[in-house]
């Protein structure tokens, strides 16, 4: 038989608690995960950084919407609508932030197909350099100075990338071969004269790429300046789908220089082909010249464009070619009525008009003038304190200045 304290030792250490058994595991796993702690890093402070991802981690890098929306209404003329832009332009701040160069970059080249502005090829070209490709570096850039030869960002970091400037950053001023395919044009900027030649014998062709001026819409020159007694220039224009235009013109004459006026789209591409009639070659200059024909209420070309006028003031526009077209609106200052007069400045315009509810319902036209040179007097019903809207337009593509004044 055992023992008293013996028995008293047996029942003790059956009654331990789990707790008390086991009270070593706590500790255990503390050290556990401290140790996992340390080898994977703070959760924590990786959270903390995803919260600032538009700061900017690259020189030169522009970003911001804001500065986006305004460059865009700029070189448009229209504000910028798309939320598929929005969305990509923002998530490129955000990854450019992550320093993930690559997927950045292909967020702005799908931007730049829909607002192809500077601001998006300076961003581009600090991207492209950043991952060390100098080639589309230089091409981004090209292709914002060709909008703007002044942009102030772009300067700014060639300033920093000398190398990239001497490779060929700018549009050309002198014609670089090989360009006898639309693939290999020389991108060339307004307003900047471009030295060329059509070499004999070799069926030769040059291309030009030209980007046309932000808004208004304007009317270009294209003015061929022959060097040479033997080039009769012939000029060719292509769209950005590469589709020709009906807006070439072809010189017969040998030494005879060539001149075009057009009236392109804003902020659009063209393509230019230059070649001698028959058989001929020699020099010339080229030269994009934008004439600055539209008025001071440009862009008006649809009712959403419109421009306020005051009642009893008049105002100057022009309809500067045949497919311009010019909106108004006005507050009316009481119930009745109120005449729209257009009073002819020009010897070449056959004025019309169209009126417009404040819904932008048509309400009615005015009297159809039959001559050139001839005003034009129309009266429509009002409401007090209602927007109402006029449309000023041409008769048979003509064209000339106008003063218009409701009263």
């Amino acid at each position: 038989m055992p023992a008293p304290e013996l028995v008293r030792k047996r029942k003790k250490k059956v009654q331990q608690s789990p707790i008390q058994k086991y009270w070593w595991l706590a500790p255990l796993l503390i050290g556990v995960g401290i140790i996992g702690w340390i080898a994977t890093g703070p959760r924590w402070s990786r959270a903390k950084i995803n919260l600032t991802p538009n700061r900017k981690p690259i020189t030169g890098y522009l970003g911001g919407l804001n500065a986006l929306e305004q460059e865009y209404a700029r070189y448009y003329g229209k504000p910028l609508t798309s939320v598929e832009v929005r969305h990509d332009f923002e998530l490129a701040g955000k990854r450019v932030a992550a320093k993930d160069y690559t997927s950045a970059v292909g967020l702005l080249e799908h931007v730049a197909k829909t607002a192809a502005v500077p601001m998006i090829y300076n961003d581009l070209a600090v991207l492209y350099a950043e991952v060390e490709d100098k080639s589309r570096a230089i091409n981004a850039f090209r292709e914002a100075l060709a909008r703007d030869i002044d942009y102030a960002p772009v300067r700014a970091n060639l300033e920093k990338m000398p190398e990239l400037l001497q490779l060929g950053a700018e549009p050309v001023s002198r014609e670089v071969e090989p360009n006898n395919f639309m693939t290999v044009a020389n991108v060339i900027s307004p307003g900047r004269a471009v030295d060329g030649s059509i070499e004999a014998a070799v069926d030769d062709l040059d291309f030009f790429r030209i980007t046309t001026p932000p808004a208004p819409r304007d009317l270009i020159s294209i003015e061929i300046t022959n060097h040479s007694k033997t080039l009769a220039p012939v000029l060719r224009i292509f769209d950005a789908e590469h589709r020709i235009l009906d807006w070439g013109k072809t010189v017969h004459e040998p030494g005879a220089d060539l001149k075009q006026i057009i009236a392109p789209p804003p902020n659009s591409i063209l393509y230019l082909q230059i070649s001698g009639y028959g058989s001929s070659a020699g020099a010339y200059s080229l030269l994009v010249k934008p004439l600055r024909s539209f008025d001071n209420w440009e862009p008006n070309d649809d009712i959403y464009s419109a421009r306020r006028i005051a009642v009893g003031t008049p105002i100057e526009a022009n309809i500067m070619d045949a497919s311009d077209t010019d909106y108004f609106s006005f507050v009316s200052p009481r119930n009745g009525t109120l005449n729209v007069v257009i009073r002819n400045r020009s010897e070449t315009l056959i004025p019309a008009l169209s009126t417009f509810f404040p819904d932008r319902r048509s309400s009615g036209f005015g009297p159809d003038i039959k001559s050139p040179g001839l005003d034009l007097r129309h009266t429509m019903e009002v409401q007090e304190n209602q927007i109402y809207y006029i449309q000023v337009w041409s008769q048979r593509d003509s064209v000339g200045a106008y003063t218009l004044t409701v009263e």
